[in-house]
This record gives structure tokens, sequence and C-alpha cells, in this order.
């Protein structure tokens, strides 16, 4: 089971979930890292079964979850970035294999970028170093258009299951499980969201600042020398399946998963998600380095065998 943890960095406290390893050795942990609005609960199910063999460590972003609000301004990604690096120096840890969905896995390209000697190895969920612009559009308009509060749990779970499309794949008992974590309800029994909804109301970046970025990720992306996971949606709107094949190809290692019929992003709790995961992360194999056995499945994978 987890403990939550709390330690102030950058100005803020940040939350976070420790799960530690229960049956093996110590390795450095896996650093979950969550979504846009989502926050550290995201990684409930991933997180209790990874830590049977590995310590995993799920951080709520500023303005997310559990984590300290802040000034609206600091809602961009190099603010995201620098927490995370204070974060694991706060907590005495060189390197961490990091697996980040959608925005979570943007931290992780841009750890790539300014900051390679932390990742051991980097997990991308639906995320790449070029974001279809369909996606990023859907994502700005409902991040704006958020309600204030919700009168009832009922009404956060219909908002919820409209919005976000990984939700649907769930049961509604799935549903309502993760998005109890998702809010809290205020003393005149409304019920709000627990993401700063100044986060919806940040800026966008121009195209030229856009394109920069992506041009950044991109050769952050190539340079990587560590294993590779991409787990990409079939029906994505914001990983192209064009983006998707051509980081297969800059990456010959990666390990890619591909999930049949799922946009963004995939819940994780998908079959061959849940393997791909065990396997990437589950340490030696055969007495094989859990690195090397990770690049020679994704080289097995792309050759068809």
């Amino acid at each position: 089971m987890y403990r939550d943890e709390w330690v102030r960095v950058e100005g803020v406290w940040l939350h976070y979930q420790d799960w530690p390893a229960r049956e093996a050795p110590p390795d450095a942990p896996i650093l979950l890292l969550h979504g846009l609005t989502q926050q550290s609960h995201t990684f409930d199910d991933v997180a209790r079964r990874l830590s049977a063999r590995r310590r995993c460590l799920a951080l709520d972003i500023r303005g997310r979850g559990e984590s300290s609000w802040a000034a609206p301004e600091s809602y961009v990604m190099p603010q995201y970035v620098q927490d995370v690096r204070a974060f694991l120096r706060a907590l005495g840890l060189p390197a961490v294999d990091l697996f980040g969905t959608s925005m979570g896995g943007l931290i992780g390209l841009s750890l790539a970028a300014v900051a390679p000697d932390v990742l051991l190895s980097l997990g991308l969920n639906d995320i790449g170093p070029e974001i279809d612009p369909r996606g990023a559009d859907r994502i700005a308009g409902y991040t704006a258009a958020v309600p204030a509060s919700f009168p009832s749990f009922e009404a956060v779970l219909l908002w919820a299951r409209a919005q976000y499309p990984w939700l649907r794949a769930l049961p509604a008992d799935r549903v309502a499980e993760y998005m109890v974590r998702a809010v809290r309800r205020e003393p005149d029994g409304a019920w709000r969201l627990k993401w700063d909804p100044a986060i919806g109301h940040a800026p966008r970046p121009d195209a030229g600042v856009l394109a920069a970025a992506q041009r950044i990720w991109w050769d952050a992306f190539v340079r990587l020398r560590v294993p590779v996971l991409l787990v990409w949606g079939e029906e994505s709107d914001i990983l192209s399946r064009e983006t998707a094949a051509r980081m297969a190809g800059l990456q010959p290692g990666l390990v890619r998963v591909d999930v049949a019929g799922v946009g963004h992003a995939p819940t994780l709790l998908e079959t061959p998600v849940v393997a791909a995961l065990d396997l990437f992360y589950g340490g030696a194999r055969d007495g094989v380095p859990r690195e090397k056995a990770a690049l020679e499945e994704g080289s097995r994978a792309r050759k068809g065998g």
C-alpha cells in the first residue's frame, strides 16, 4: 500500500504517493506523471501492480490533486520540469524510470532535453514530440469551459464521461472510483475538481513557440540512449499515426504497444498494455538486464517475431 507524502519545492507543496516495492531488492523507482487535468490516482492500478517488484512514485503536478495551487503564470512546461528536478533532488534520487501520460510524457521529453542523466528509461502514454492540433484544440476547449462547481457527484460523472475519452472505456463503477479521487466536496455542498481552473485559461503558445518546442522534443527523443516504451491509442487525436511511426523509426529499440479502438489516452488497464508494462519494468529476465531485455523485445516486435 502507498503512503501519502508532501515535499516543498519551487515555492509549492507537491503531494506524491510512495508505493514501496513489496518483494524485490531496492532499485531506482518508477516516477509516474499524469496528464494535464489528471492527478496521481490515475496510476493507482499501475502502481499497485508494479510495486510488487518496483518502488513507484506517483506525483501530483502543481495545481492538481493534493498539490498546492500556484500562480497562473507558473502552469507552464519549464516550471513543471523545474519542479520534477527539484522533487528528485529533495528525495535524493539521481535518476528514475519515468512514465508519463500526455503532459507527463512531455515533461519526460523535456527532461531528456535538459537533464537526460535523470532518465533511466522513458515511457510515453499516447504522447510524442509532435502534438496533433485536433486534440490540442479539443483539450483547450473543455479545460477553458469547465464548470466552477457541480451540484452533485452524478453531475461530475456525466461531465467526465463527456470530456474524457479514456473514461468511456471503463465500467461505471470504475469511473466513479476514479472521479471520487478527482473532486472534493465543499462546505456549501458543491463538488469541485481538484485542478486549478487557471490551468484551463493559460494562454496557448503561438505557432512559433510550439514549433520550437516540438523541434526540441524531437531532437531530445532522437538522442535518447535509454529504453523507450510507447503506448499509442490507435484512435488518438493527440498522437497521430504518422508521429507514432516516425518515433518507432527514429528509435530502433523502442517498445511500442498499439491499443485498438482507443483514443487519448489508453487507461493502461488494456491487456496488451498491462503485459508490456510488466515486461518493461519487471526487472531482470533470465539473467538479462531489464534495459537490454526491453530493447530486444522492441526490436522483435518491429520485425514481426
